[in-house]
């Protein structure tokens, strides 16, 4: 049996029972005001964040339970103290019991029960009862903290990404009525949405450290990567917006390029056909109204403002007039071609003619009959090439026997 305490022993309790009420108080206060606390009635938890939450509120819910308990003593605790001033014996004896005996039952499940302890209760002394409370709010902020930098941690990670969507679709949809990049963007929302839903539902399972933060951190780059590109084909097309008078003023010169082309290499086609036998030209091109009709097309978009489908037929265009103008470039060199090729075999006709009368065979009767053979073939239109190269070598071939011959 507990000895009674005296007068000061019993006041000096009653003074360490109330300060330690009192900071009990102040902490449950800030418990029911901490920013983790509205995370435990968030709904749809899963996980190890919906057995962490469980936990959590059923030890707030003993603390509570534990700190009326603990109100109620001390109440009952001064009443007796409040009788008189010096107490007598009795009172001494009761508040030596009230503060010292272990009266306060604790249920299997760490509650203080309203009415008759259950079976296997415990039972605590009051400043034991004050010690274990003052712990256990202690644990309770701090798991309270551990939420809260759960929760916060992840509205700092997707809270950025989501922000940057949004502005990023808000210039999209501003660029016109048809843009490529907004379902690009519908797709990244929908990923984020199914990232952010699964994170907010497990917190503690993706913070730093945990095990699925790296999938976490995969799936945000993987949006961020989508809308880094979705980013630089709204700024291509704002581009596009802005250049495409520049561009079509360009492609319009670059039209009348591929028409002066055209033109010239019908010219040196139609001279190319009738000086020369079985040119093997193809027919000329003529991409000019073609192109002209595309220009059309792009410009009826620019006013429209469809910048996606205006940004991939000015490129088809544009691409069109280069080929349209290399073509018909290649063209006119080949026709040159069979020309300068004829040119090329008069004049070697003319230096082996030079060279046989340098060798005095300028009367020769067989090499001449070879020369007016070779001559007779370059020197008519149309003119037969590969006939007329035949000749020249079989008079070469000649001059050269004549020339060894001495």
């Amino acid at each position: 049996m507990t000895a009674p305490l005296g007068r000061d022993e019993v006041d000096g309790a009653i003074v360490a029972l109330v300060a330690a009420h009192d900071r009990i108080s102040a902490a449950m206060y800030a418990v029911d005001n901490h920013p983790g606390r509205t995370a435990l009635d968030v709904p749809g938890l899963t996980g190890y964040t919906q057995r962490f939450v469980a936990d959590l509120r059923a030890a707030i819910d003993v603390l509570w339970s534990r700190f009326n308990a603990l109100g109620a003593s001390l109440e009952q605790v001064r009443t007796v103290r409040a009788q008189r001033a010096k107490p007598g014996d009795s009172e001494l004896a009761e508040l030596t019991v009230l503060l010292r005996a272990p009266v306060i039952p604790i249920g299997p499940d760490g509650m203080v029960p309203d009415g008759a302890a259950p079976p296997g209760a415990v039972r605590l002394p009051l400043m034991e009862l004050a010690r274990q409370a003052e712990a256990g709010v202690a644990d309770a902020v701090h798991r309270l903290t551990t939420l809260d930098s759960a929760m916060s941690g992840l509205a700092a990670a997707f809270g950025p990404v989501a922000e940057a969507l949004t502005r990023l679709r808000e210039r999209a949809t501003g660029l016109g009525p048809e843009d490529a990049p907004v379902a690009a963007l519908d797709r990244l929302d929908a990923r984020l949405a199914d990232a952010q839903r699964e994170a907010f539902a497990d917190p503690l399972a993706v913070v730093p450290g945990a095990p699925g933060e790296p999938a976490l951190r995969a799936r945000l780059a993987e949006v961020t990567t989508g809308a880094d590109a979705a980013r630089a084909e709204v700024a291509a097309l704002a581009s596009l917006a802005d250049t495409y008078p520049e561009r079509a003023d360009r492609l319009r010169a670059a039209i009348a390029g591929v028409e002066a082309a055209e033109d010239a290499a019908a010219r040196a086609c139609a001279v190319a056909n009738e000086k020369i036998v079985n040119t093997g030209l193809p027919a000329v091109p003529d991409a000019d109204p073609g192109l002209r009709a595309h220009l059309a097309q792009l410009d009826q978009l620019f006013r429209e403002r469809r910048w996606g489908r205006l940004a991939t037929e000015l490129a088809a265009a544009e691409r069109a007039a280069a080929a349209g103008l290399q073509r018909a470039e290649q063209l006119k060199v080949a026709a040159d071609g069979l020309l300068d090729r004829r040119t090329e075999l008069r004049g070697r006709l003319d230096a082996y003619r030079a060279k046989a009368a340098r060798m005095g065979f300028a009367e020769h009767a067989g090499l001449a009959e070879r020369h007016r053979a070779a001559e007779d073939l370059l020197y008519v239109s149309p003119c037969d090439l590969p006939a007329a190269t035949r000749a020249l070598v079989a008079y070469q071939r000649y001059l050269n026997e004549l020339s060894e011959r001495g």
